[in-house]
């Protein structure tokens, strides 16, 4: 999110000794002389709009940086001094920068939280109605666990194949001129482009060609120094060019199907004209077994485990508790 500027605006400090309110850059209370603290907070003189500071001085003081603390006496001086201007200290040994970036409250709120209705207070729930809670959650995790065993537990049980069935598709494709639609750089190559429109396409965090830029409320940054940046968090939404085009594309016009129930499954071979080919095969196979007294069935793709279940033949299946074939193999 890229966090555009608009100006600059004076910001004040309150003397923790007599309360009086002091410009920020001022570096001692005007009333009773006292030092700026180092931990002072700044506030924004006027929460309701920005009087934007034109003295380019202090704008450029504010854009240097946080000011820093002589290590020796204390005293508040710019990010760009070497030596403090109250005691002639070497600022680079030890001197403390100043906390910045914050957002500045507004001096009515005097570091105070505004006030708000307290809400009404919530009834807190029944002992007995917590007891039933719990006792809910135990039982449904208790029901999720003992489901997962009945599908995950199979037993073994020997059957005989009483039936087959087998069922095989492939699609008919045709070369066909199709309408579609796609963003300018994914259109087909070769494709003819009928027309083009501006859409969103995505948002970007930072400034881009052909963006609508949408900013968030402003409000008011600690810079260091006793001025605050005004500043906004925005975004970029990018339009591009959506384009309706015409092509050529390979198409499903048709579904032809065989099906049998014996152990020679084949293709089916429809009679093709001089644009179109064969497109995807799908197959599906079922083998119905008896074992003791009650009738299973299991469905495969697997067209070789299929040719292997021949009318008669023993199989072991693994069935879970509901009664489902999870897998099967020949008996030994």
């Amino acid at each position: 999110m890229a966090r555009k500027s608009l100006g600059f605006v004076p910001l004040i400090w309150q003397c923790p000794y007599c309360e009086t309110q002091n410009p920020g850059p001022i570096k001692s209370c005007t009333s009773c002389g006292a030092p700026q603290p180092e931990d002072v907070d700044f506030k924004q003189v006027d929460e309701k709009e920005f009087n934007f500071i034109k003295d380019e001085a202090l704008i450029r003081m504010a854009k240097a940086g946080p000011n820093i603390h002589c290590p020796y006496c204390g005293t508040r001086n710019p990010n760009t001094a070497e030596l403090c201007s109250h005691c002639g200290g070497d600022l680079s040994m030890g001197g403390k920068l100043r906390k910045a970036g914050g957002k500045v409250k507004s001096a009515s709120q005097d570091g105070q939280p505004p006030a708000v209705e307290a809400p009404a207070a919530k009834k807190k729930p029944s002992r007995s109605l917590v007891i039933f809670g719990i006792i809910f959650a135990f039982a449904c995790l208790a029901g999720f666990i003992v489901l997962m065993i009945l599908l995950l537990k199979t037993d073994d049980i020997t059957g005989t194949v009483t039936d087959v069935a087998w069922e095989r598709s492939v699609a008919v494709e045709a070369y066909l001129m199709v309408t579609d639609q796609a963003w300018w750089d994914e259109v087909p190559q070769g494709a003819e482009v009928l027309s083009c429109s501006q859409q969103y396409r995505y948002t970007a965090d930072e400034p881009q060609p052909n963006a609508t830029e949408v900013c968030g409320t402003p409000y008011v940054e600690d810079t260091g120094t006793g001025v605050g940046e005004v500043v906004q968090d925005c975004t970029y939404q990018v339009y591009d060019d959506y384009c309706e085009y015409e092509n050529l594309q390979w198409m499903v016009v048709d579904t032809v199907t065989a099906t049998g129930q014996d152990l020679n499954p084949t293709w089916p071979s429809p009679p093709l004209e001089s644009d179109q080919r064969l497109g995807e095969q799908q197959e599906a196979y079922v083998i119905t077994f008896s074992a003791d007294g009650d009738q299973y069935t299991y469905e495969t793709t697997n067209s070789g485990l299929f040719m292997q279940a021949e009318p008669g033949s023993s199989w072991t299946l693994k069935v879970n508790q509901f009664n489902a074939v999870q897998s099967i193999e020949p008996a030994n």
